[in-house]
């Protein structure tokens, strides 16, 4: 496959997963609205939390001058000068499946196609009118209707894996941005410790990875900051980890053959992974904090990415 085409499946994977992301973080803002019953100010602080767990608040600010439900929701939904919104991740991606339509089954069109106007017929008035939380319930199940096609009509071979790659970087980038964000939050608020509003805030963020009864089976009602994030990051069977998305990650580019890669580079940056990962298997859990490890392997993600593009989707790479 040429290199170009390799680069937009892989960024067919990182825009379906960003989506997902931000309608699961949208919909975790709105438990939390009703679980922590806070006034107007206290919510629209909220938002603007949320908009900091995608990382675009400086963006946000300078679109808008007032943060609260609709404004933020017209920015990460319908905002098409915002290139992470819904609607740019939704239209970018019809672009790149368009080019590849040889390469993957026309079922994908078909369904990204008809995510696109069904998108493009909505405002954020509409969805306001209406109701937002079912708005962004039909989006997830049109994107599980997407995700369960690839899997169940797909050969496993490069275009499947370039796709699979993309998700699963996306993946591990925004859990890791999200508990960085909770992290900041908890810090912001003056404590870690497990009152009420913590304990909602992280029950919160485990259903919106939908992860709470998987949490359960290991921790039961132990429901810790520390303990979600020894889940979100070290556990090997729940699909949503970092470990499990970066496991899924190495398979999928080793399973890449056509051309002789260089993996030296990969292997640098995926040791730098595991020994960040490691300090929080071995129990140090003040290190986290001290060290601030969420931030460093978010950034080690970062470049992995950066080195994934290099080896795969450039000519040449010579690392210096």
């Amino acid at each position: 496959m040429m290199n170009r085409c390799a680069e937009l499946m892989f960024w067919v994977g990182r825009y379906l997963e960003r989506i997902e992301n931000h309608t699961r973080l949208i919909d975790v803002n709105y438990h939390l609205r009703h679980e922590l019953k806070r006034n107007t100010t206290e919510q629209d602080y909220n938002w603007e939390r949320l908009i900091g767990a995608i990382g675009h608040v400086d963006i946000f600010k300078s679109k808008y001058e007032t943060i609260n439900e609709k404004t933020a929701l017209h920015f990460l939904t319908f905002d098409k000068t915002n290139q992470n919104s819904i609607f740019s991740c939704v239209q970018q991606t019809r672009t790149n499946i368009r080019v590849l339509r040889q390469y993957l089954p026309n079922e994908l069109w078909d369904i990204i196609n008809s995510l696109y106007l069904w998108l493009k017929e909505r405002d954020i008035d509409s969805v306001m009118r209406q109701s937002p939380y079912l708005f962004y319930q039909q989006l997830r199940a049109r994107l599980t209707i997407f995700n369960g096609t690839v899997d169940a009509t797909m050969v496993r071979d490069q275009e499947w894996n370039f796709i699979q790659a993309g998700k699963n970087l996306e993946r591990a980038e925004n859990i890791l941005r999200t508990l960085n964000t909770i992290y900041l939050n908890f810090m912001e608020d003056g404590s870690l410790s497990q009152d009420t509003n913590n304990y909602d805030r992280v029950f919160a963020l485990l259903k919106s990875v939908g992860g709470y009864e998987g949490f359960r089976k290991f921790y039961a009602n132990n429901v810790t900051f520390e303990n979600v994030i020894e889940f979100l990051i070290l556990n090997s069977t729940f699909p949503r980890s970092v470990h499990f998305a970066l496991t899924s990650l190495e398979a999928n580019l080793q399973s890449i053959k056509q051309k002789d890669y260089n993996f030296s580079f990969l292997s640098n940056r995926e040791v730098e992974l595991t020994g960040k990962m490691k300090k929080i298997r071995e129990g140090v859990r003040e290190e986290l904090y001290e060290l601030d490890l969420l931030r460093q392997m978010l950034q080690s993600c970062h470049q992995l990415g950066d080195t994934i593009s290099k080896t795969f989707f450039q000519e040449e790479y010579v690392e210096a």
